[in-house]
């Protein structure tokens, strides 16, 4: 099974003088219905809009149009550091229950498509256990695939992280999501799901992986350069410090092992309530077809007062 080097479809601008490389308009499928089973970035104009289904590579939460975010250095306070831990697993319990604790309002784990998810020996970051998520992107009649995990935000700002390993790398034709925050209705179920931010893997013109950050409102997607590139066999975290504050005051700060990738702030979305953060692998329109994604050491974490 190989690994990113993801070719974007999208039409990619990069600003004067400015590192970052901003894509607009990057094309999803629409995922189908789940089950569920128990260096700063510069933000760009709207791209086109897309479609909304069950999490991770649905489309724009407020109709792809408007203005995009900010991000990058600004007049705004510094973010406060993590501090004590609300919620964390290292798998040792051997399944998915650390995830599904206090039930489907709280966290779980579901599936869609030609997938296998579990929790295996050996695996995790220290050799003990981690979660396996394989997903078969060449599956006929399904238009992507997943494996998700994924707990319920705090009410006050805090952080989240988890870490990563792609076992090979892929060419990337439509979308490939991993780490995303994502949002319900009342009914919490997932034919009603918003995928509102993702961090993704692109490919890059010399055939390497990075992140991107995608925003579903405006269906644009913003990469930070060489201080995003990540490698295929190597362990890295993400970590992401989110302060929610609908509709138009969001501030969302995605790091690379430790590194400030991306500041966005002034994130619109039109989603009250029922916001999930979600990890996993998912995709649609990877070449080799399929894909593992190993993952470990998932925490939600204070933000540390002043």
């Amino acid at each position: 099974m190989l690994r990113s080097s993801a070719l974007c479809t999208a039409l990619a601008l990069s600003g004067a003088g400015c590192s970052p490389e901003i894509v607009l308009g990057d094309t999803e499928a629409p995922l189908p219905v789940a089950a569920v089973s128990g260096g700063n970035a510069t933000g760009a104009a709207a791209g086109a809009s897309g479609s909304t289904q069950a999490s991770g590579g649905s489309g724009g939460s407020g109709g792809g149009g408007g203005t995009s975010a900010m991000a990058g250095p600004g007049p705004d306070v510094a973010i406060p550091p993590a501090g004590d831990v609300i919620w964390s697993t290292d798998h040792e319990v051997g399944d998915f229950s650390d995830w599904q604790r206090g039930g489907a309002y709280y966290g779980g784990e579901y599936e869609w498509g030609d997938v296998n998810g579990y929790v295996d020996v050996g695996v995790g970051r220290d050799g003990s256990n981690g979660v396996v998520a394989d997903i078969n992107t060449g599956s006929r009649g399904e238009p992507s695939e997943g494996v998700r995990m994924y707990r319920r935000i705090e009410a006050a700002p805090a952080y989240y992280s988890a870490w990563f390993r792609l076992e090979d790398a892929h060419k990337v034709s439509d979308w490939w999501s991993i780490f995303l925050f994502d949002a319900r209705d009342d009914s919490l179920s997932l034919d009603n799901d918003v995928s509102l931010w993702d961090v993704r893997i692109v490919g890059t013109p010399a055939g390497d992986m990075q992140l991107q950050f995608f925003d579903h409102d405006v269906m644009m997607g913003t990469v930070a350069g060489g201080a995003g590139r990540i490698a295929a066999g190597d362990w890295f975290e993400i970590s992401a410090y989110l302060d929610y504050h609908p509709p138009d005051a969001t501030r969302l700060v995605v790091s690379l092992n430790g590194k400030q990738l991306f500041d966005m702030k002034g994130l619109h979305t039109a989603s009250l309530s029922n916001v999930f953060w979600a990890v996993g692998n998912g995709a649609a329109g990877l070449d080799p077809a399929d894909s593992t994604l190993d993952l470990d050491d998932a925490a939600i974490r204070k933000a540390a007062a002043p």
